[in-house]
């Protein structure tokens, strides 16, 4: 990464004292300690290295620094030098054992986690960037810029992932329902997002409980009753197909099956029983009706009598089978699994993420992405929305106001959508901020989405002319050349994306949009073809025809024939899912 969102607070902010909860950015700052027992020769040797450092002189700073840590291992102050230099100088890689050193000499300290957090992050190790800095958090005493650095973390890994998980159709499913999980139970959007995700990917796990709870308490019988029997199908004994037929049997006033569904699901995981009972507390309360369930619901201050002391289950289940069966505690109690198991981390990711503990979820979902990157990645955007909703919450707003108005943007924009007051905020940060790059390219992104797209061309154009590798300033401007079919000036932007984010589908896909469009059909394929064959998104069938034409210009008639026979099966069944849902309406209830 050109530009660490970790360290970005850290470097933005004035002086910050070692021992002060704070994180060094000068290591002229840092001193060395009356207390080290330095012979005089490694003294005057950290010294000139620190005159070096603060000159971003990193040749002349490493080699000195790298005999001091010959010549005294265990020394804290030259070993952080020594990993911050060398992240700085571009050698990541090394700079990760001697800030990892530091890490284990001074743990009360909790500075060189940040540079850890972030050499880990550039390096794409992801769960150790994540362990170091909750360490660093909960080393500091939850200081204010731990705490911004940590959210920072968070929305940029769930910008990244939902842009991965987009990438594919099957991931479009599963961002789908992450987009969900962010509007309230009972409404409408919540269950048109829920419905649309299943209809891309109807074997997620657990998608056909949830889609049938929130039709439920729509009212939509007769759709609730077809997920109710496609959650039968696919996940007879899953968890969510549990707390979805207790639900449907107490709505039914069917007090007995769904106590008898309830208890079976506590007796799996009181973290399931939990959920269900608060789910049926905001959906339905029995008045009536006497019974453990009734007084449950009706007095949900009390402990529920029904409530399970402990997940049993048999011992001698595998903890494949407690995955399966959704025994979360039990499987959270199994010894880690070797670090190479990413099937076994999947399994204890999800199971913490299920029982509400994200932060110690993240890092093992992370190592879980290898075994399964849609189940992996469902759980990550939950976790890493949560994090930051819960880590904003913690910041106190007598400090920094600037920092604090450009979180309040970034969760307004990238997690409750509501662009027009990011706007408000990002506006906010930049009077104290006024040239910072960061806070215009995100403007111009809130302003696209707002739809203010000639304030958004002007806000990216400023971000740029301050740091011409800003990304996301760069999609913008191509954004909003290819929203005017303005091909031929999307290209200049789209190639330099290319160049400088060689991962990103997405951008390739648009890349060779415009090409097709401004007439390089053999460069358009180039960049159209490998995406569309992995599987990325063409709903209407679009891509496909752009690449059928590219195609014939080419004379590779037979291939053309058959992108076009798919443009044609996508087309159509496009239409075919309209018009069922047209007919059905929006508000279709029996």
């Amino acid at each position: 990464m050109r530009c660490s969102l970790i360290l970005l607070f850290i470097t933005l902010l004035p002086g910050i004292i070692l021992g002060q909860g704070g994180i060094a950015t000068k290591p002229a700052v840092i001193g060395i300690s009356h207390r080290t027992p330095y012979h005089e020769d490694l003294t005057s040797q950290i010294k000139k290295a620190t005159a070096y450092h603060e000159q971003a002189d990193y040749a002349h700073s490493i080699p000195i620094l790298k005999r001091v840590v010959q010549q005294s291992p265990m020394d804290y102050s030259a070993n952080l030098l020594l990993g911050e230099d060398l992240f700085h100088s571009g050698d990541i890689q090394d700079a990760v054992a001697p800030l990892e050193l530091a890490c284990r000499v001074r743990p009360q300290d909790a500075t060189a986690e940040v540079y850890l957090a972030d050499a880990a992050a550039n390096l794409g190790d992801f769960p150790k960037a994540s362990e170091a800095l909750q360490a660093g958090i909960a080393r500091s005493g939850g200081s204010e810029r731990f705490l911004e650095a940590w959210a920072s973390y968070c929305l940029e890994r769930y910008r990244i992932l939902g842009l991965s998980l987009r990438a594919t159709k099957q991931g479009e499913a599963v961002a789908l329902r992450v987009e969900a999980a962010s509007h309230p139970e009972g409404s409408e959007t919540r269950e048109s997002l829920l419905k649309e995700s299943a209809a891309i990917d109807p074997e997620q796990p657990g998608i056909w409980g949830e889609l049938g709870i929130a039709q439920l308490e729509l009212g939509k019988r007769a759709e609730m009753l077809e997920s109710l029997r496609e959650a039968q199908n696919h996940e007879s004994q899953g968890t969510g197909t549990l707390q979805f037929e207790a639900l449907l049997a107490a709505a039914e006033r069917n007090w007995p099956e769904a106590e008898e569904r309830l208890t079976a699901l506590g007796e799996r995981s009181p973290s399931e029983f939990r959920s269900a009972l608060a789910l049926w507390q905001h959906v339905l309360v029995p008045t009536s009706t006497s019974g453990a369930i009734a007084t449950c619901l009706r007095k949900p201050a009390i402990p529920c009598p029904l409530a399970p002391m402990h997940a049993e289950g048999e011992k001698s289940l595998s903890a494949k089978d407690l995955y399966a069966e959704g025994r979360w505690e039990r499987l959270i109690a199994l010894p880690s699994p070797p670090a190479a198991d990413s099937v076994a981390w999947l399994w204890r990711g999800v199971a913490l993420a299920r029982t509400g503990d994200c932060p110690r979820a993240i890092p093992p979902l992370e190592l879980g992405i290898k075994a399964d990157e849609l189940v992996a990645g469902f759980w990550l955007e939950v976790c890493y929305s949560s994090e930051t909703e819960r880590t904003a919450a913690r910041l106190s707003t007598e400090k920094d106001q600037a920092s604090l108005h450009q979180l309040q943007g970034d969760l307004m924009l990238r997690l409750r959508g509501n662009a027009a007051a990011a706007c408000v905020q990002y506006r906010e940060a930049l009077k104290s901020r006024p040239h910072d790059p960061l806070l215009l390219e995100r403007l111009a992104e809130a302003q696209l989405t707002a739809g203010e797209t000639e304030d958004a061309r002007q806000s990216a154009l400023a971000a740029l002319a301050i740091d011409p590798h800003r990304h996301e300033a760069l999609r913008t401007l191509a954004s909003l050349a290819m929203d005017n079919r303005d091909y031929a000036q999307a290209l200049p932007w789209l190639r330099q994306l290319v160049a400088e984010a060689p991962g990103d589908t997405t951008v390739q896909v648009q890349l060779g949009k415009a090409l097709a469009q401004t007439g390089n059909a053999a460069e358009a394929l180039h960049w159209l073809a490998p995406a569309l064959k992995a599987g990325y998104p063409d709903e209407r069938g679009a891509l496909h025809a752009l690449e059928a034409r590219a195609l014939r210009e080419q004379g590779r008639d037979a291939e053309a024939v058959k992108a076009e026979a798919e443009a044609r099966r996508l087309s159509d069944a496009f239409q075919t899912r309209s018009s069922n849902s047209a007919q059905e309406g929006p508000d279709a209830k029996q």
